[in-house]
């Protein structure tokens, strides 16, 4: 969960108090790397006995911060902007697609589920990882990529040449179910408020305020994101009250983030099922708890993740970066997530194939027929069917319409 923009370590100021014992453990630390780059039998690079060392250093603080090599900075920094280059395909190892984006140029190929893509440019996927993999796909915008491809139906080889295009990374996604919008987030990243305001909006107009019965907003598998967006979010539905404490290193590092009422509901005050699992985490969790506390949303399916840390990210000059815990996570009613996560007001367990994609969004395939949109993918026919979860928040809100209710809800603030 980020909180801040990237900045430089150089601004990091050492308390005085602090540097003679500093300067102890830098020369006890100094003394350990000579001899191991001068006495090993293996001959390590020193930046490789450094990115250990920074890295173990970081990892002792807790689950979450971590140091980040050159390449894990720029996809962290791709996971927050909320684009990359590419073509829009999500691949396993061995090449073989998982999912395209609507739109994009894969989709417009003819990608689907079960594609195999064999060469990149003439180099064999055979063998490579799926980072690897995805490397190799991304690139400038206006370039182009030479695949051979295999496709489940045709299984000669053809040739395909696609130009790179930037894409979202994390689209909105949006369905019309009856009379219920439902609308699913995946990452907070910078552009997700507006992407869903302009879905909701959307799904208004379609099915119209006379017709329409409540929303469900589907945050299952969403690993979170940035806090403004997050906060940001809550507050669409909410309009007023308090959304979220971060508490920070010392009794007076609180920073509360609430709202000062003049904003509206984005909804008009219709019911709401909030969709959560194990994968939801982070900064999705403070949507979840905030609308829960407010009593604003009725949360239904799993135990979520637990990851209540707020991280900041401090960036290298070269590239690589820290990503620390700065702070943890306190909900309107007093609930501390790490480790806890967000109970739901209704268990419902997961689907079998959910389960089997440690329940990612992103994961659940799109419907026929979908299309996207600035940032908004709008699916297809899908039977909700299968989907326990979903299914059951269709009925909440179906029976709330005509004023029954199937789950009695948490109250956290009311109980304080």
């Amino acid at each position: 969960m980020a909180l801040v923009t990237p900045a430089s370590p150089d601004a990091v100021v050492w308390p005085d108090r602090a540097r003679e014992s500093s300067y102890r453990d830098l020369l006890a630390f100094g003394a350990a790397f000579h001899v191991v780059r001068t006495r090993a039998v293996d001959m390590p690079a020193d930046s490789r006995l450094v990115d250990a060392a920074i890295a173990g250093m970081v990892a002792s603080l807790d689950r979450h911060s971590r140091y980040l090599t050159a390449t894990e900075f720029r996809r962290l920094d791709e996971q927050n902007t909320g684009s990359y280059v590419g073509i829009g395909v999500e691949v396993e190892a061995g090449g073989r697609v998982r999912s395209t984006l609507p739109g994009a140029p894969a989709a417009r190929a003819g990608f689907k589920p079960g594609t195999v893509i064999e060469r990149i440019d003439g180099d064999a996927v055979e063998g490579l990882g799926v980072d690897q993999v995805a490397d190799r796909l991304r690139g400038e915008p206006g370039s182009t990529v030479r695949l051979q491809v295999v496709q489940m139906e045709a299984p000669a080889p053809v040739d395909v040449i696609m130009t790179r295009e930037r894409l979202p990374l994390h689209p909105v996604r949006i369905r019309v179910l009856d009379a219920i919008a439902y609308v699913g987030v995946d990452h907070f990243d910078e552009f997700t408020t507006g992407r869903l305001v302009s879905a909701v909006e959307t799904l208004k107009a379609r099915i119209g305020r006379d017709r329409l019965r409540g929303f469900v907003l589907d945050l299952r598998g969403n690993p979170g994101g940035l806090v403004v967006q997050a906060v940001a979010v809550a507050g669409a539905f909410l309009g007023h009250g308090e959304i979220v404490r971060l508490v920070g290193r010392g009794p007076d590092k609180v920073e509360r983030f609430a709202l000062d009422g003049t904003g509206g509901d984005l909804i008009d005050g219709l019911p709401l099922v909030l969709l959560v699992d194990g994968g939801t985490a982070s900064a999705a969790e403070i949507v979840a708890g905030a609308l829960q506390d407010h009593r604003r949303a009725t949360v239904i399916g799993t135990r979520t993740y637990g990851k209540g840390a707020v991280q900041t990210t401090y960036a290298h000059r070269d590239g690589r970066g820290l990503r620390l815990t700065t702070a943890w996570v306190v909900t309107p009613a007093g609930r501390r997530v790490e480790g806890n996560g967000i109970e739901p007001d209704g268990v419902v367990p997961e689907d079998a194939t959910a389960a089997e994609n440690n329940g990612r969004p992103s994961e659940r395939p799109y419907g026929s027929g979908g299309s996207m949109q600035d940032g908004i993918v709008e699916d297809g026919f899908i039977d909700p069917s299968p989907d326990r979860q979903l299914t059951a928040g269709l009925k909440y809100l179906r029976a709330a319409g005509q004023g029954g209710g199937l789950i009695q809800r948490n109250d956290p603030i009311a109980r304080r």
